[in-house]
């Protein structure tokens, strides 16, 4: 695990950064809706209906627009395809405009959209709550300087990019990042907390299977 400022193509320089993950994350949805039925290719219409209607059952093919927030902090966007009530052990990794890095989604997070979408109606949404605080590093003001931050810069609410090592579908070693928000910070040491407190989703529409 590596960790980094958070340099994601389109960010704007380190001190308004925040703001534009608070104003530009619904944008980013859209940027990310081609990659995401690349990425569920048996779905031949993203909002195809199948005939359906009525509020989601548990074995229905859904889209699901969704927010990751840490820290009070929105960290990313996407429109992701489900099967309602089906649950992973796997983490899932959604490419991210103009990054060769893939964003990772734990299968926890993934679990929590794809069952709290059951009964929920086209257009509605919902804020599902996450003990986020379980994944957290805490680094001394030296481990920060070693990385080449300058911690005098940093402040809480600040983000940071951390990468993970994953194994990809050509079975190579590449990495996945993960936004970090400082949550906790003093002269000695920091604490940077990458787990999710909430998911805000909406349930976008209903999929066509061929």
């Amino acid at each position: 695990m590596a960790v980094q400022k958070k340099s994601s193509a389109g960010d704007k320089p380190e001190e308004k950064k925040t703001n534009w993950m608070q104003i530009g994350v619904i944008a980013f949805c859209v940027l990310m809706v081609v990659m995401c039925v690349l990425s569920f290719a048996n779905f031949q219409n993203f909002f195809g209906g199948n005939g359906t209607a009525g509020a989601v059952e548990a074995g229905n093919p859904v889209a699901v627009e969704y927010i990751m927030s840490v820290g009070g902090k929105a960290v990313f966007s996407s429109v992701g395809g489900f099967i309602a009530g089906y649950e992973t052990n796997e983490s899932a990794y959604i490419p991210i405009d103009n990054s060769e890095k893939p964003y990772m989604v734990y299968a926890n997070e993934q679990n929590a959209i794809s069952t709290e979408v059951i009964g929920m109606n086209i257009g509605e949404t919902k804020t599902i709550t996450l003990d986020g605080a379980a994944l957290k590093y805490t680094y001394s003001k030296e481990d920060v300087e070693e990385m080449g931050l300058e911690f005098a810069k940093l402040e809480k609410g600040g983000m940071l990019q951390l990468d993970f090592p994953y194994i990809d579908e050509l079975g190579e070693l590449a990495y996945a990042v993960r936004t970090g928000v400082i949550t906790e910070i003093n002269d000695k040491e920091l604490t940077l907390q990458y787990g999710t407190d909430k998911i805000e989703m909406k349930f976008a529409g209903y999929l066509q299977i061929s």
